[in-house]
C-alpha cells in the first residue's frame, strides 16, 4: 500500500475530523454565492421612510404617509399646544445605479390648532405608480435590523451605545444590501412604503 494511502487508512477519525469542517465551509459558501449567479438583481425602485431626522428643528405639524391609487400622499396634521415634532423623510432606493436618494418634500412646517388634516400628494413622485405591498413583482422583499453596539471600553462605562438600521433586499437566497445614508442609519428606523412598478415619463 503506498504511504499516503496507509495514513489515510490509519489515521481516518483524524482526516475527517480536518476535512468535514472544510467542507461545511465549502458549502456555505456555495450557498451565499450560487444565488448571486442565478438569481437576477432587482427590477423595482424601492420607496422607504424615517420617522425623524434630528437636524435641530422642531415642527409643529406630524406626518403620516401612504399609497393611493398608485400614488404616495402625505397627511399632515398639527400638534398638540406646546408639543413639537421632528422631520420626517422620504427615500428612494434606485435599482439600476444600488444607490439611495432623499425625496424633496413640499410640505408646511406648522398649522393652526385643531385645523383639519391636510392630504398631500407627493410631488417629486409625480408619474410614478407605487405598490404598497411587502414582495415586488420581482420577488424581492425588504428585511430591516436594528442593532445596537457598543463605542469600546469607555463607551460601555458611560452608556454610550450606538444603534445602527440595516436594509436588505432578499429574494432566493441573494442579499442586497441598500446602503441607508450615515445620519438616518445611527438615528432612526427604516420603513417600506411601496414598490415603484411604473418608471413613468
Amino acid at each position: 500500500m503506498p504511504p499516503a494511502r496507509r495514513f489515510l487508512h490509519d489515521n481516518a477519525v483524524l482526516v475527517a475530523a480536518f476535512a468535514l469542517p472544510l467542507v461545511v465551509v465549502g458549502f456555505f459558501l456555495l450557498a451565499t454565492v450560487i444565488p448571486r449567479w442565478v438569481v437576477p438583481p432587482p427590477a423595482h425602485d424601492l420607496l422607504l421612510r424615517s420617522n425623524r431626522i434630528y437636524d435641530g428643528s422642531r415642527i409643529a405639524i406630524t406626518v403620516e404617509f401612504q399609497v393611493r391609487d398608485g400614488r404616495v400622499e402625505a397627511t399632515v396634521r398639527p400638534v398638540t399646544p406646546n408639543t413639537y415634532s421632528s422631520l420626517p423623510a422620504l427615500w428612494l432606493f434606485d435599482h439600476k445605479t444600488m444607490t439611495i436618494r432623499q425625496v424633496p418634500l413640499d410640505l408646511p412646517d406648522q398649522m393652526s390648532e385643531g385645523e383639519a388634516p391636510r392630504t398631500i400628494v407627493v410631488g417629486a413622485l409625480a408619474g410614478r405608480r407605487v405598490v404598497a405591498q411587502s414582495q415586488a413583482p420581482d420577488g424581492y422583499e425588504i428585511r430591516t435590523r436594528e442593532s445596537s453596539g457598543g463605542s469600546g471600553l469607555i463607551g460601555d462605562i458611560f452608556g454610550m451605545r450606538r444603534y445602527e438600521t440595516r436594509v436588505s433586499l432578499v429574494c432566493r437566497g441573494r442579499v442586497i444590501r441598500v446602503p441607508v445614508p450615515p445620519p438616518v442609519e445611527y438615528q432612526t428606523p427604516m420603513y417600506a412604503v411601496g414598490w415603484v412598478v411604473d418608471e413613468g415619463r
